[in-house]
């Protein structure tokens, strides 16, 4: 049975570019490799990197809304270039998402008592993994027009989505999209981000991205127990509420109880699901009991004295007292 390391190690060696692990090992501290990341995205050759940030926070006072943006790169000529891995490709979530980011570049950039002639000139980059707009091209830039006249308008913002599903190799994009999807170094064009991938993998760095995924893999982990909680509450209260309805109205509980139990236990297959299964099923079963009608209870307890069972047995399944089921003896 593999190790918990066993597991991480398989992890690092599956990670590509795009997971937000790896990006942030390879491009922390490294403004040469941001750089030529961001040259080949906005194909600015001449774009000069001043300072470089993974996972930068910008706080939003006025809302307690923050954000937390994967790469934020300060620029010569008073520019801002954002780039963000997005793996989630709906555009109902995309372009909200866009808008959001774009605005928290501006607030952080705009200091207290600046003023707006000083606004930077801000790009942000969404990396997606699908062709969100299913064009086939390998970016598409997001820029201002006039409606009633199709002109463009020239302003501070840029936006730019990158496919991350372009397949074609013949451009320099086409390349570094090719690269960011790749989990072996050996697969890479360019030998920078190559040579940066072996590091962080396989060299010096490994124990510390290893450290990273385990944490990671362990607040996933987590945070999957409290999110499917309700929903396997949910689940096992629906499934057993359901049989045990059928049971009373079949009048065959005791024959069908087993398969019921079979039944709950292949559907629950989870790790997860089935940690939790005991957790909840004392509660479940409570709840249910409490559904259960006295009229019904009674109705069963008189078929079953009708067959002559034992009055301890009626009394368990049934959850009345001796007393109450001696009572309904006596009135048969």
């Amino acid at each position: 049975m593999p190790t918990n390391y066993d597991k991480i190690s398989t992890l690092v060696d599956r990670l590509h570019i795009l997971d937000s692990g790896l990006f942030q090992m390879m491009f922390h501290d490294d403004i040469p490799l941001v750089e030529f990341v961001f040259r080949t995205i906005l194909d600015e050759p001449d774009l000069v990197c001043v300072d470089a940030k993974v996972e930068y926070r910008v706080i939003n006072s006025l809302k307690e809304h923050d954000g937390v943006f994967d790469l934020h790169a300060a620029m010569k000529e008073n520019k801002i270039d954002i780039l963000e891995m997005q793996r989630n490709g709906r555009l109902v979530i995309l372009f909200p998402r866009m808008e959001f980011y774009a605005a928290l570049a501006f607030i952080a950039a705009l200091n207290k008592g600046a003023s707006y002639e000083q606004i930077p000139d801000v790009t942000v980059i969404f990396f997606t993994e699908t062709d969100v707009f299913e064009k086939n091209l390998p970016k598409y830039t997001l820029g201002r027009s006039i409606l009633e006249t199709g002109e463009v308008v020239d302003t501070h913002l840029k936006i730019v989505c990158v496919n991350g599903a372009y397949e074609k190799t013949d451009t320099a994009l086409g390349k570094l999209i090719h690269d960011f999807r790749q989990c072996n170094p050996n697969q890479l064009f360019h030998d920078n981000l190559r040579d940066k991938m072996r590091q962080v993998k396989y060299g010096k760095e490994r124990k510390s991205m290893m450290t990273f995924t385990d944490s990671v893999w362990e607040e996933v982990r987590a945070e999957m127990r409290v999110e499917l909680r309700d929903e396997v509450k949910r689940e096992v209260k629906n499934e057993i509420r359901d049989e045990v309805k059928s049971e009373v109205k079949n009048e065959i509980r005791d024959e069908v109880k087993s398969e019921v139990k079979n039944e709950i236990r292949d559907e629950v297959k989870s790790e997860v699901k089935n940690e939790i299964r005991d957790e909840v099923k004392s509660e479940v079963k409570n709840e249910i009991r409490d559904e259960i009608s006295q009229a019904v209870k009674i109705q069963l307890a008189q078929k079953m004295l009708a067959r002559n069972l034992p009055l301890a047995e009626i009394a368990e399944d049934t959850e009345l007292s001796i007393e109450q089921v001696r009572a309904l003896q006596q009135n048969l």
